[in-house]
């Protein structure tokens, strides 16, 4: 073990007392759950925006099978959450129409051009912090922006269909309101056909995945601790401990996993050093005044999202990699500071017609059966390829702008 790791070890007990110390207890829960992500996804090497892109630029699928996985899986938790207790929860069902189309083009589009999204953005801090840092600034302006297009656009509030449910959320289909008749509320045939789409969204990435399947031959043995802090988990570890923290918030804070929004109220703060007064900040949002005027260490989603930076970090100095990896991460160019920043603000813009970036319009209304979270995902692939063959033909032809 070397002294990074060590230091990683003593660095993740400072977080954790000091956390217990200064959150009261369901705060700090929700610190601790961001770190555990932030930490998993590090370990994991996965990312929402690596999936669309490592399939263009590399022909590899492992990332995008990993994350349907994870659809999957979380799916089936839910189930047995849910089951009969949908309305104890606040569901990301949302609705399917323009807004939603047009923001996944804009979001796919956008984490192309900086090779990350929102949540991938905050753990990329810790190993790409010139680039995360530029995408994250006018990621947050993106969303401030947005907001009251959200709250108040007929194309983004209105659905062209909804069920049962989902007229009871802000439109949109839940998809158990279909299989009633299934002896399960809906559940069983819910699962049953976010299986299918899910196996088939992986033969479709698997059509294109040109990589040689790698042999176990030859490889060398591995130690407990390199297993578990050093090198990438295997998928079936990613997926499970991933799907389980998905359900613990789930579970928890009875709702599901969001991003993006704190993002945007990230920036009203940021304007407030400048004199804005916190009315102002509500009445061009549409955002109640207290999420402007209380400290972010009051606000769930962004002490969660803290914690997911700073699991990160935890992730790589306990695999010694944090040094290394910050360091490189500073380099950036004039171009690449620029194509970062369109990438973000037009990612933060995305999210708001679509009501979330990859975790919030994807990975939470998929696991929710949402039908909303399918077709986001359609809409985002093809942004992102949009995105990808931009960067390539205009950019960089090897798609690499730092």
């Amino acid at each position: 073990m070397s002294k990074e790791s060590l230091f990683g070890f003593l660095f993740l007990v400072g977080l954790s007392v000091g956390a217990l110390s200064y959150f009261e207890s369901s705060m700090a829960v929700r610190f601790f759950i961001g770190l555990a992500f932030g930490f998993s996804l590090v370990r994991a090497s996965i990312g929402f925006a690596g999936s669309v892109n490592k399939l263009y630029r590399a022909h590899s699928a492992t990332v995008a099978k990993t994350i349907i996985w994870i659809f999957i899986v979380t799916s089936i938790f839910m189930a047995f959450l849910m089951n009969g207790h949908e309305s104890s929860y606040k569901l990301s069902i949302y609705p399917i129409n323009l807004g939603l189309m047009l923001g996944g083009i804009m979001f796919g589009f956008g984490m192309a051009m900086s090779s990350c999204c929102a949540t991938g953005s905050l753990t990329d801090l810790s190993s790409g912090f010139s680039r995360a840092a530029v995408t994250i600034f006018f990621f947050c302006f993106g969303v401030f922006l947005g907001f009251s297009t959200q709250a108040n656009a007929p194309f983004v509030k209105e659905s062209f269909i909804s069920s049962e449910t989902g007229l009871l959320s802000k439109g949109g289909v839940f998809l158990p309101d279909y299989f009633r008749f299934d002896g399960f509320n809906g559940y069983l045939g819910a699962v049953l056909t976010t299986v299918v789409l899910g196996l088939l969204a992986i033969k479709v990435a698997e059509y294109f995945d040109k990589t040689e399947q790698e042999s176990s031959q030859g490889k060398e043995e591995l130690d407990l601790f390199e297993k578990v802090f050093v090198k990438a988990w295997k998928m079936y570890v990613s997926v499970f401990i991933i799907s389980s923290l998905f359900a613990f918030l789930f579970y928890f804070s009875h709702k599901g996993w969001g991003a993006s929004s704190a993002l945007g109220i990230w920036f009203g703060k940021f304007t407030m050093l400048f004199g804005v007064d916190a009315q102002m900040l509500s009445a061009f949002t549409s955002k109640k005044s207290e999420l402007f005027m209380n400290p972010l260490t009051s606000h769930a989603t962004s002490v969660q999202n803290i914690g997911i930076i700073l699991g990160a970090v935890v992730a790589l100095m306990i695999a010694g990699m944090f040094s290394k990896k910050f360091i490189a991460g500073l380099k950036i160019t004039p171009k690449g500071a620029m194509t970062f920043a369109f990438g973000g603000f037009i990612m933060g813009v995305g999210t708001r017609l679509s009501n979330g970036c990859n975790v919030g319009a994807l990975y939470t209304p998929i696991a929710e059966f949402s039908l909303s979270g399918w077709i986001y995902l359609v809409f985002v692939v093809m942004g992102g390829v949009l995105g990808n063959m931009f960067v390539k033909r205009f950019i960089s032809p090897t798609c690499s702008v730092v």
